[in-house]
């Protein structure tokens, strides 16, 4: 507990922080006190409380952050980021079902505060900056465990000139191919498809951005989707596709037309 506070304590005071900011590199104390507009006697007890918790170190021409104080430095700005995710984002995550998100990830849910949740009031209405997502990137990847009817065209259209790969549940597979054989088939011909027993998920992660919609209790919540367009997000997401992408399989047609399901090997 007491050192979970002394973390804590460095997001709280402004002055620790842009000491440590400043020991990212070489610097004696007089160029950190003159960077920082303080007095040298300001900053020489914090480089000393510093140096006894192992954070700092004496070098050839002033301080510096050791490998230990780096890494301290580096949770916490997550704690600071985390601190600045919008209450409607925690809202989002807090009352839906994360348990198809991995435990690292939800441990790095700070990446994703540079976003916004976006509701609807039609469910079957595609979200209009979601769909300039699709149709602005070079590359797209999603999954989805939900069916809708105007995907299979959405994104036959841009598998033309698009480097798409989908994660689908087999239900949904099933039911584009029943509904949008042709669709499906050219969709197959120009992009990797793939099939995945489980996911209570649906998101996109695209070269402009990520998009994520998730369960509430036992159906999928069509009212509320988290959007942004920020790299940490994208980054974020694309953590999460390899997560499903890795335990997918990879659907082939038969002669007949028929789906068969095989095991990719991905080393």
């Amino acid at each position: 507990m007491e050192r979970f506070e002394k973390v804590i304590s460095l997001t709280t005071t402004s002055l620790k922080l842009r000491i440590l900011e400043q020991l990212r590199e070489e610097r004696r104390i007089s160029e950190i006190a003159r960077a920082l507009k303080v007095s040298r006697d300001t900053v020489k007890p914090h480089i000393r409380s510093f140096s006894q918790q192992g954070l700092v170190e004496r070098c050839r021409d002033g301080y510096r952050l050791t490998t230990y104080g780096r890494a301290v430095l580096e949770k916490v700005w997550e704690v600071e980021r985390l601190m600045l995710v919008d209450h409607s984002i925690r809202e989002f995550f807090n009352t839906h079902d994360v348990s198809a998100i991995p435990h690292d990830l939800l441990r790095d849910i700070h990446m994703l505060c540079e976003g916004r949740i976006l509701k609807r009031t039609n469910p079957f209405e595609l979200v209009e900056e979601w769909v300039d997502i699709v149709l602005e990137s070079g590359w797209v990847k999603g999954v989805s465990s939900v069916y809708h009817p105007e995907f299979p065209q959405l994104f036959t259209r841009a598998s033309r000139e698009k480097d798409i790969t989908l994660i689908l549940t087999r239900n949904v597979l099933e039911k584009s191919f029943s509904a949008h054989g042709d669709l499906a088939i050219e969709f197959l011909k120009n992009s990797e498809l793939r099939v995945v027993d489980d996911a209570r998920v649906a998101f996109i992660v695209a070269e402009k951005g990520f998009a994520i919609g998730l369960y509430s209790g036992d159906s999928y919540d069509a009212s509320r989707m988290y959007l942004s367009r920020d790299g940490d997000a994208i980054r974020w997401g694309l953590r999460l596709f390899h997560h499903f992408y890795e335990m997918s399989k990879s659907p082939q047609l038969t002669p007949m037309g028929d789906l068969e399901f095989h095991n990719v090997d991905l080393k």
